[in-house]
């Protein structure tokens, strides 16, 4: 049989090599991206299953007790921090999730409590005590330092805010009390994390635990909050990018570092329990300036156009000028000001470098560890203020 169809006629090899050349190259481009952006729509919504699948990953590694020795950062400071911030990223993100879930409440709250549990430890403090010569807790009615309390008065504002007669309610009062004061008596509303060091992220989650502690509690705690809110605003935000600056000077709290786009993602979280219009102006400078996206994935900027600098223990690695800590930290912003989209992208990233795996009944992410899971655990769902 013969046939006038021209589709029936043998393409030269040149022009096959071309058409398989190009099948590969949008497979490449659509595969990975379908692959990493499995779940990204059921975690933006909310998904009850979704949710607890990394829930239960987390509260896995909350019980397998994950101390500063499990980290080899090559210094003991970052080590104790990196454990500290563990345990208070799988609190917050535990009580997210029963927030959203009442019904896990039973499920969850116990390795929440224990989460808790292991912030409190001396142990925990180690890397602080060593720096300040004193055990935080011990010198609660000092008026100087310990910014990072407000990751631990975080953490305890979450599990309060899941179980309002936790015993651990008064030292969260304490806590929060001491920094509220501090801050209160800033001549430049900066708080050193360490002697002769002041970060604004560290302040932010100052500043949002005192605004959650408000909200659980109902001290009044406006008059501060607005004041703090005017800092940030006039001081520590580039006008030009939005950008939050890293580090300021303690005493006159002017900026001694420029923008960088982790410590502005964190806090726009951290900032959201406190000053929803401040975090979502962080959030959108967040996807304004440092937001790029290649064929369906998203990645943010660690430096603004115009800056630049490299990659640290904050950042982590910066590939491109996209920071990997910057990415991982927008998710939480992309999902407060519900931008589907955007979300969508940078999960895709942070699913394509986190390599996600099933682990039981639970899924966690291999590359980052026990710290990666409780991050992405606390900023795949964050809650609108």
């Amino acid at each position: 049989m013969t046939t006038s169809d021209a589709s029936a006629v043998p393409l030269p090899r040149r022009a096959r090599l071309a058409i398989t050349a190009a099948c590969v190259l949008a497979l490449s481009a659509v595969l990975p991206r379908a692959v990493a952006g499995r779940g990204a729509g059921a975690l933006f919504e909310g998904d009850n299953a979704a949710q607890g699948a990394l829930a239960r990953a987390v509260a896995a590694d909350v019980g397998r007790d994950t101390g500063a020795a499990a980290f080899h950062t090559g210094s003991t400071r970052f080590d104790g921090e990196w454990a500290l911030v563990t345990s208070q990223m799988s609190a917050l993100g535990l009580s997210q999730v029963i927030l959203a879930h009442p019904a896990q409440r039973a499920r969850y709250l116990p390795p929440l409590r224990l989460a808790v549990d292991h912030i409190l430890r001396p142990q925990t403090f180690a890397f602080a005590t060593q720096a300040w010569g004193a055990s935080p807790l011990d010198h609660l009615d000092d008026e100087r330092g310990h910014a990072y309390l407000g990751y631990v008065a975080l953490a305890l504002g979450a599990l309060r805010a899941v179980d309002p007669a936790t015993a651990r309610a008064a030292l969260h009062d304490r806590i929060v009390d001491s920094l509220a004061r501090r801050l209160a008596r800033s001549p430049s509303g900066a708080l050193e994390t360490y002697p002769g060091e002041s970060y604004p992220c560290d302040l932010a989650a100052v500043v949002g635990a005192i605004g959650q502690h408000a909200r659980l509690t109902g001290v009044d705690r406006r008059a501060l909050l607005s004041r703090m809110s005017a800092v940030y605003r006039a001081r520590w935000i580039d006008p030009a990018t939005g950008y939050l600056t890293q580090t300021v000077d303690p005493a006159t709290g002017a900026p001694t570092s420029p923008g960088r786009g982790s410590g502005t993602a964190l806090s726009s979280y951290f900032l959201s329990f406190a000053d929803p219009a401040l975090a979502r102006a962080l959030g959108v400078a967040v996807a304004r300036t440092g937001t790029r996206t290649l064929a369906g994935f998203g990645g943010v900027l660690e430096y603004a156009p115009g800056s630049s600098g490299h990659g640290d223990i904050d950042s982590g690695p910066v590939v491109l000028g996209v920071s990997v800590s910057a990415t991982g930290f927008a998710l939480a912003s992309a999902r407060q000001l519900g931008d589907r989209d955007r979300f969508v992208a940078l999960y895709r990233t942070a699913s394509l470098f986190g390599v996600p795996v099933a682990r039981g009944e639970g899924r966690g992410f291999v590359a980052g560890g026990p710290i990666g899971n409780a991050i992405l655990l606390a900023m795949l769902t964050a809650r609108s203020p």
